[in-house]
């Protein structure tokens, strides 16, 4: 018996998935040490949790304070940048043995083999790359980054240019599109941008340092009516700009927002070479203290049809005319990188973008994983169901599309109606008993809820709503989570590990109103794995963090509740049964028909401990790319042996007695530029 090892780079973090190769819990296993060598240095990762309250690591022998959970995550890793590269990491999983928790020892004879070098970089393919913030999931670090400056605030830090607390935060994101911006700048390119908020200190000097090639459709943000000066939250930074660059402003009516978050980058001729999207809008919040994030792609023909948007909005004004909504209505898949690209952009006429998107969800075989900001209310009519309905439709049993073994997890930022808040049953229904309660026992942990009409689904794991934590809970700092709005990406990705990966992406936050009212883009990837493998990563470790923290909010004042490591070896039995290994065999992949195909020119996203050796990505364009380290998109080698599946009475009475306790996710590095982190004040709920 071995263990088998995967392990997944987003240039963010590192994701790291393992289980014994079958399937059967190891005997004296107090956990597993998690051996790195990094830039040629060895060292461990390790949990920040012993056995007891008063333990402390002893660094001469970190195994003894092991993890005990199958997947884990290295934020201490420094991607590449333009002038320095990133980290080359290996990993290895080590189960840490013994008949007591004072005499254990590493069997490296069970260890899984060293997986290759894979160096940590946001580029997933050729042409193709995925930036994320770290505006979430390390929030303890800075909750410490706040003690050591007790002077500020996280509003004044992240306003700071090279504040290493606003670097931290907004990690990959804002030096990638400074570098963007710059690159510009320096051949004489122009850009044409589409932005909803603008007011972060070092993007607006970057866009007026491009002069009158600087193409901006500006709109009014998340304005308070249809008069001067409530009707438009960028008011001031639009003086600021006019006469500086070219302007162009998009005054919006009430039920509208002008909510594009897209710049097209052109060379010295004017010929669109690339374009950039995603969540992220030019602000301070946007980069810092929200989880966000944006999508590269290098390939003129999909920035053209980024440019024929932008100027079917520049001719549409402050109105919707019919030549911009029939120009939206329609979409152009392009072949990139071996995969397909489909662009879409709002207002449309019969919500095209939306029927597009639900039939690839409708045909998800695998796994659904997303992150969604105010997604809408839910609807009665299908024709008008945000994306987070079709999803959740394909959980429940009375649903056309209904399969009960599809991987869904995912993190909702919006109190919903019917959903996570109390809805009015129409007249002659009666609201269901305990909707809003997700420890009402049920055939799964968590029970979610469409609509007080509809039955429930049931979901093998909580999809969350985030919500503070208020007090200290064990040796864990107070969060900031309080702060504000921290979800802000819209994500879904479809299938990340199977034969036809999906991503979608965009400003687009995947509900009725954005398709039918605002301006919106909406990118829909097929067929590249690395991308999709990549997003997947960002959304577990958010959606990781956050049933952490919903755990510590509902028993934080419960003496009964986990506080230590488990002094056995029976901790393993609720991982390798029911859904919690389904959840293992998803991210290993051994559970689709196929591993996902490597892309020729790609680089990496993941690497098994028998993965292959790393092949380099392309390079060139018009504008200068920044040189990558690529690697293999696939794992390959033996797969570990797929169990038997239990029956579904067999799976709901093992569920029972699985453990429940999410562990918690380790802490983040303190001191470094680049580190994790979370927390931050957005300025307004109203916020899109």
């Amino acid at each position: 018996m071995t263990i088998t090892l995967k392990v997944y780079d987003n240039g963010d973090h590192t994701a790291l998935v393992w289980m014994p190769t079958d399937g059967q819990p190891i005997p004296r296993c107090r956990g597993f040490a998690l051996r790195r060598i990094k830039n040629g240095r060895e060292d461990y990762l390790h949990g920040f949790v012993g056995f007891s309250d008063d333990q402390k690591p002893d660094p001469a022998n970190p195994w003894e304070f092991p993890v005990q959970r199958f997947m884990w995550w290295d934020y201490d890793v420094t991607p590449a940048t333009d002038t320095t590269p990133g980290d080359k990491v290996q990993y290895s999983v080590i189960p840490v043995v013994g008949d007591t928790k004072d005499a254990l020892t590493p069997d490296t004879s069970l260890a899984s083999p060293l997986t290759p070098e894979m160096t940590i970089t946001g580029q997933d393919t050729a042409h193709i790359a995925a930036f994320f913030n770290r505006g979430i999931v390390a929030t303890q670090w800075v909750s410490r980054a706040l003690q050591a400056s007790p002077d500020s605030s996280i509003k004044q830090l992240i306003v700071k240019p090279g504040d290493p607390t606003r670097n931290a935060l907004s990690g990959m994101l804002r030096p990638r599109i400074l570098k963007l911006l710059a690159d510009a700048k320096a051949c004489g390119g122009s850009i044409h941008a589409a932005l909803y908020e603008l007011n972060d200190p070092e993007l607006i000097p970057a866009l007026m340092a491009l002069g009158q090639n600087c193409h901006l459709i500006l709109g009014n943000g998340a304005f308070k009516g249809n008069t001067p000066p409530g009707n438009d939250e960028n008011h001031a930074v639009r003086q600021q700009l006019r006469g500086k660059v070219d302007l162009h402003d998009r005054i919006v009516s009430s039920g509208h927002f002008a909510h594009n978050k897209f710049v097209i980058f052109c060379d010295a001729s004017g010929a669109p070479q690339r374009v950039l999207t995603g969540s992220t809008n030019f602000t301070a919040t946007g980069l810092c203290t929200q989880a966000n994030n944006a999508l590269i792609i290098e390939d003129a023909k999909v920035a053209q049809n980024f440019l024929d948007a932008w100027n079917r909005l520049k001719a549409a004004g402050n109105g919707y005319p019919p030549d911009l909504v029939n120009g939206n209505s329609a979409s152009t898949t392009y072949n990139v990188d071996e995969g397909a690209i489909t662009p879409w952009f709002a207002k449309t006429s019969a919500q095209q973008d939306l029927v597009y998107a639900r039939k690839l969800i409708n045909a998800a075989q695998d796994g659904i994983l997303f992150l969604f900001f105010n997604p809408g209310a839910f609807e009665q009519d299908p024709n008008h169901w945000t994306l987070l309905q079709n999803i959740l439709e394909r959980h429940s049993d009375q649903g056309a599309n209904f399969n009960p073994n599809l991987y869904i997890r995912g993190v909702v930022n919006q109190e919903i109606p019917l959903l996570t808040e109390p809805g009015t049953p129409q007249k002659g229904k009666k609201q269901p008993d305990a909707v809003l309660d997700p420890s009402v026992p049920a055939t799964a942990p968590v029970t979610l809820y469409s609509g007080a009409t509809k039955p429930p689904t049931r979901l093998s794991q909580d999809v969350l709503v985030p919500r503070a934590i208020k007090d200290r809970f064990h040796q864990w700092e107070k969060e900031l989570l309080s702060q504000g709005v921290n979800i802000h990406s819209k994500v879904i990705v479809l299938d990340p590990f199977g034969a036809k990966p999906v991503v979608m992406t965009g400003s687009h936050n995947m509900g009725f109103k954005a398709s039918n009212a605002n301006d919106d883009n909406l990118v829909i990837i097929e067929g590249n794995a690395p991308l999709a493998a990549a997003y997947a990563a960002n959304i577990i470790a958010v959606y990781q963090t956050y049933r952490w923290n919903s755990y510590v909010e509902a028993h934080r004042q419960d003496p009964r509740v986990w506080h230590g490591l488990q002094d056995n070896d029976t901790w393993q039995n609720g991982y390798l049964v029911g859904d919690r290994l389904a959840e293992l065999h998803f991210w290993l992949g051994i559970h689709t028909a196929a591993a996902p195909a490597a892309a020729t020119t790609g680089a990496p996203t993941a690497a098994s401990s028998v993965a292959t050796a790393a092949t380099p990505a392309k390079t060139g364009k018009a504008i200068p790319k920044t040189p990558r380290t690529a690697h293999s998109a696939k794992a390959v080698g033996p797969a570990p042996k797929a169990h038997k599946p239990t029956t579904t009475k067999r799976r709901r009475a093992t569920a029972k007695k699985a453990a429940t306790t999410p562990h918690r996710p380790r802490r983040k590095p303190t001191a470094r530029a680049g580190s994790s982190g979370s927390g931050g004040k957005r300025k307004k709920q109203g916020r899109r």
